[in-house]
């Protein structure tokens, strides 16, 4: 049987499908990235171009399987053209399109490692160590802890109260230093992230004053502890 090529309109409008496809599944990414985590998006009200974060998550999903439809069609149609392309590149020379297939597959790869470095790092560090602080009460005057650390992870599924709660300081007096020290309006229900969209403030300097306060809020009750501890051994 014969191998019959496809009409020319026909590879024209899944060209065409596949183009329009394209752009917008590369529109809905771009908001996607931009947006904030799903309980913060929707507690925010936030839009891109008119359209909710759940709207552009189905956009994409829904064309994303579109664009695999239409690109295993254009493989069908287009495939004895693809043979004969590659017979004929091999024919000429051996080499050009082996190094060229190595380096469109090396691109891939190295661009996978690239965003895998750049955009997930602060994801996947955080599996280990979501924060790094020991609270060792003692029966004498001290009581030791490392540094606070808050990661991106913390920010996006902890309120005020959890992360006060976790390092044992109290909500209340959280929400007060961030205000005075730091000019940020908090409440106690709110998630870190929708606190951080809501000042306006940049995420690296956001987790460094949360922690910066926590630690101040740490300090003074260690020296209450302290006080408390000299006053019944005076008594």
């Amino acid at each position: 049987m014969k191998w019959r090529a496809a009409p020319a309109w026909l590879r024209g409008i899944i060209d065409l499908a596949l183009t329009i496809v394209f752009a917008i599944i590369a529109l809905s990414g771009i908001a996607l990235y931009l947006a904030p985590s799903g309980r913060i998006a929707n507690t925010v009200g936030w839009t891109f171009l008119g359209l909710d974060k759940d709207t552009w998550t189905n956009i994409h999903t829904y064309l994303g399987f579109v664009m695999i439809g239409l690109v295993a069609v254009h493989l069908i149609i287009g495939f004895k053209s693809m043979i004969t392309m590659l017979r004929m590149g091999f024919r000429k020379t051996k080499w050009k399109p082996v190094i060229g297939f190595l380096l469109v597959m090396g691109l891939i790869a190295g661009g996978f490692q690239v965003y895998s470095a750049y955009f997930v790092e602060e994801e996947s560090d955080s599996s280990d160590t979501d924060y790094e602080y020991v609270y060792t009460p003692t029966n004498d005057t001290t009581t030791t802890y490392t540094y606070v650390e808050i990661t991106g992870t913390m920010l996006k599924s902890y309120t005020l109260q959890q992360l006060a709660d976790l390092y044992g300081v109290s909500v209340d007096d959280l929400v007060k230093v961030l205000k005075d020290d730091y000019g940020i309006e908090a409440e106690p229900d709110e998630l870190l992230e929708a606190i951080e969209i809501k000042n306006g403030l940049d995420r690296e300097v956001f987790k460094e004053e949360l922690a910066a306060a926590i630690e101040k809020l740490l300090d003074l009750n260690t020296q209450t502890e302290g006080n408390e501890t000299v006053e019944g051994g005076g008594s």
